[in-house]
């Protein structure tokens, strides 16, 4: 049987999207700065993923799409984290 996913995505854009914004430290800290954004109630959940979104190049680097729904996960994972410690 052949692994059709990516790394355990479900496409190469997801994966691309969570490698840039996992191991990029200028889009992992722009993603950290907009989740202790919400977290401190400055903004909504919502506000803050689209500002993120907003603030995110067209492409990743290796120009794939980004994907909305990966970085919303990738968002409510470092949200939890932050909500734990703070």
């Amino acid at each position: 049987m052949t692994d059709t996913t990516y790394n355990g995505w479900e496409s190469y854009d997801h994966w691309n999207t969570a490698l840039w914004l996992n191991n990029e430290e200028g889009y992992h800290n722009l993603m950290l700065n907009k989740v202790e954004l919400a977290v401190y109630m400055v903004c909504t959940r919502q506000q803050a993923i689209y500002e993120l979104l907003r603030e995110l190049p067209e492409l990743t680097p290796d120009g794939a799409q980004w994907q909305a729904d990966t970085i919303e996960d990738l968002f409510d994972e470092n949200y939890q984290d932050q909500l734990a410690y703070s």
